[in-house]
């Protein structure tokens, strides 16, 4: 395969499922889900990122409709690929229509793998901020979820050798004060934690650059050359526009940059408006710029459970 260049999107949309239910439990405006039903519909399958049994992140595929809630909603961390590549071509060669979501590295691994075009694989990735390491998440949920324990269980300790029962789910982009202030929320069978993605120190860790992969400061899959089909992301600074489409409960931003990705969007039973693409893009500068490394981002990984904790002392006090 050829391997191409900055590729510009066809058409840029602001979109919104109509559904609520799918829009709150998504990140943004739950484009994702009506992808995903239509291509379920169709007698496909749909690979993404989720949690297992231990709230790790892993990919897995899904192929009924009531499934696709485990792919809902952001998860800053490296999701563990395991045989999807494998699974997805066998599908393929089975004649399945098959979608596939996930980093723009991602997508460009699996175009690498099959080394071939399919007409009925559709692939999806996001505007990607970067991906922190699954070491720093998983010591951040091991630590929030003793500390719970210890709250709610009378000083009982829950850590991941005993597995992961005691929580019940996970939302890195909870909307309960509004899509622009998420908040980290970790539901347990006793309490619940919640605290503003500005609190939160995983989420300061992420968005001030401290946790991402290595190979994310120099990314290679920006200005659209995963080859992925659509692209998908939080419309951020819609109001600045299209004002109409700003009510602080998540609005998607859509880039079709193929014909079969622009015809299966235009399928889709969503309220959607086309949109410039340079001004969509202004507020969205992942698409075509890696971000820097944060300088002291070393010093972080060397001590980042001292750092960590140091983000809950000064957000507890």
């Amino acid at each position: 395969m050829a391997k191409r260049e900055d590729c510009y999107p066809i058409k840029a949309y602001a979109a919104i499922s109509t559904e609520e239910d799918i829009r709150n439990q998504s990140s943004s405006g739950g484009v994702f889900t009506l992808l995903a039903e239509k291509v379920i519909n169709q007698g496909g399958v749909v690979f993404g990122a989720r949690f297992d049994e231990s709230w790790q992140v892993v990919h897995a595929k899904a192929e009924k409709v009531e499934d696709l809630s485990f792919f809902r909603g952001s998860k800053y961390v490296q999701s563990k690929m395991g045989n999807c590549y494998a699974e997805a071509q066998e599908h393929l060669k089975q004649g399945r229509n098959v979608m596939f979501v996930g980093t723009p590295c991602q997508i460009a691994g699996l175009h690498q793998f099959l080394g071939k075009p399919y007409e009925k694989l559709l692939t999806v990735d996001f505007i990607c901020h970067g991906v922190p390491s699954p070491a720093v998440w998983r010591w951040y949920i091991d630590r929030k979820t003793s500390e719970i324990a210890r709250k709610s269980l009378k000083g009982r300790f829950y850590y991941w050798k005993d597995g992961g029962d005691f929580v019940s789910d996970v939302e890195f982009r909870d909307k309960t004060y509004g899509w622009k202030q998420f908040s980290m929320v970790i539901r347990t069978k006793g309490k619940t934690y919640s605290e503003r993605h500005f609190n939160d120190p995983y989420m300061k860790a992420f968005l001030n650059n401290y946790s991402l992969r290595p190979s994310c400061y120099s990314c290679k899959m920006k200005c659209g050359r995963s080859h992925s089909d659509i692209t998908i992301a939080d419309f951020w600074n819609v109001h600045r526009v299209t004002e109409q489409f700003d009510d602080d409960k998540g609005t998607s931003l859509v880039l079709a940059n193929s014909l079969k990705g622009l015809s299966l969007f235009q399928q889709l039973h969503c309220r959607s408006k086309e949109v410039d693409f340079n001004d969509a893009i202004q507020y969205n500068r992942a698409w075509s710029i890696p971000y820097d490394k944060n300088e002291n981002r070393d010093y972080f990984f060397q001590h980042y459970k001292e750092q960590m904790d140091a983000i809950v002392s000064s957000t507890n006090q």
